[in-house]
């Protein structure tokens, strides 16, 4: 079935939205915790977030990711897929929707990224999961720094107890603040040293968790301090003592080692070659 509406059209519904809500999102934004985030409902028309929602590929071929850090599926070989998933994951990479949010935000020289690296297609079923974690602090060829982390939902009828819901937490892990990934809801979160984030089990029967992912990096950090570090999990506090023990140990090596690696990814499934 061809596709009735364009990465142009889809991107300047996006622009109208943000800069509709523009004040009110910029004010939450500077006072929202316990990571700097704002979030945006009925970004496209609903029709148009059904349609893209019904192009996505079968989960079966995407990607599996299955750990104890995290159990998902990811795709980002559009080549394989409807023409309109490309579109809508690169209609978030338009310049002028980097421009809008960079106001929103106060983040400065926003850049995209076309490889992909660690975005793309997410797709989560029953009992699948990603742990607390802080994300890689930079691009994949390690020269910039991901500052932004934009996620778009796109599973239908998607309620707060059916999980799969982003959570947000204090350095201290005793907090978390809870957003439901909503039918056509952007969520905008900053990312950098202490922007721990986690996506909780889902919990819908035969449901289909979906998100379109994608990164905005700049050269310059936010806070303005350089820092460098891998993707890094921690455990719930409601964990058993095994797992704490093997998240802790696995930090504390990657926080010790930061100083002497490159963020330079030499190799990965995840990553699109650039053109």
């Amino acid at each position: 079935m061809e596709n009735t509406i364009t990465r142009e059209q889809l991107s300047a519904k996006i622009v109208e939205q943000l800069m509709l809500h523009k004040e009110k999102l910029s004010q939450y934004w500077q006072t929202s915790q316990p990571v700097r985030h704002f979030y945006l409902d009925k970004v496209l028309p609903n029709e148009w977030a059904m349609e893209c929602f019904t192009a996505l590929p079968d989960p079966a071929i995407l990607l599996e990711r299955n750990s104890i850090k995290e159990k998902k599926r990811v795709g980002i070989k559009l080549e394989n897929y409807n023409t309109l998933v490309g579109d809508i994951l690169f209609a978030f990479q338009d310049k002028r929707v980097m421009d809008i949010v960079s106001e929103i935000t106060g983040c400065k020289n926003l850049h995209s990224d076309e490889s992909l690296y660690g975005s793309g297609v997410s797709i989560m079923i029953e009992d699948d999961f990603l742990m607390p974690h802080l994300d890689n602090s930079h691009d994949g060829d390690g020269e910039e720094y991901r500052v932004l982390n934009a996620l778009y939902y796109i599973s239908p009828d998607w309620k707060t107890e059916d999980g799969g819901n982003l959570e947000l937490w204090d350095t201290s892990m005793n907090n978390r603040k809870e957003i439901t990934a909503k039918f056509n809801r952007l969520i905008m979160m900053e990312t950098n040293t202490t922007s721990i984030h986690s996506v909780n089990k889902v919990r819908k029967e035969n449901g289909v968790r979906a998100c379109i992912s994608n990164y905005y990096f700049s050269q310059q950090p936010t806070g303005g301090k350089s820092y460098i570090h891998k993707t890094t999990f921690f455990a719930r506090p409601e964990d058993g003592v095994v797992k704490k023990i093997i998240l802790s140990a696995e930090a504390i090596a990657k926080k010790i080692f930061s100083g002497f690696i490159t963020n330079k990814v030499k190799k990965t499934k995840h990553r699109r070659d650039k053109s």
